[in-house]
């Protein structure tokens, strides 16, 4: 089975200090044996702030044997939508956006998503299978 991860999820991965780290290791070890593992683009421009250089985030990505799929405008549009009702409900953040793509991604392609901050994609994708901690 086809899995997505958020940022959250694989930055904890790679971060020994963070709190999830060893949940999030676990998880991307463990849907790895399932099916493949897929970031958005999005995600791929996130984690990149992280690192010093395309190459060393490029280099990153191939050694966790992530594949990346482009967002289509059905992808966006539902986005859009989801960061709309976000905002109808007082939402503050002006930083959820990428959430909502990635979130999006994974539930039009009908595969789960793991990441560090359920909440962020809870109620905007209600068929979207969200795996946390």
């Amino acid at each position: 089975m086809t899995t997505f991860l958020d940022t959250s999820a694989l930055l904890a991965a790679l971060k020994p200090s963070e709190p999830h780290h060893a949940w999030s290791t676990a998880q991307i070890q463990a849907r790895r044996s399932e099916g493949p593992l897929i970031i958005a683009d999005i995600v791929y421009g996130e984690f990149s702030i992280g690192l010093d250089s395309r190459e060393h985030t490029d280099l990153a990505l191939m050694e966790l044997a992530l594949e990346r799929l482009a967002s289509s405008d059905d992808v966006l549009f539902r986005a859009g939508q989801a960061f709309k009702k976000y905002k109808s409900h007082n939402g503050q953040k002006t930083n959820v956006l990428p959430d909502f793509l990635i979130g999006a991604l994974a539930a039009i392609e009908g595969a789960p998503l793991v990441t560090t901050n359920a909440k962020d994609f809870v109620g905007y994708f209600p068929e979207l299978v969200v795996i946390s901690p």
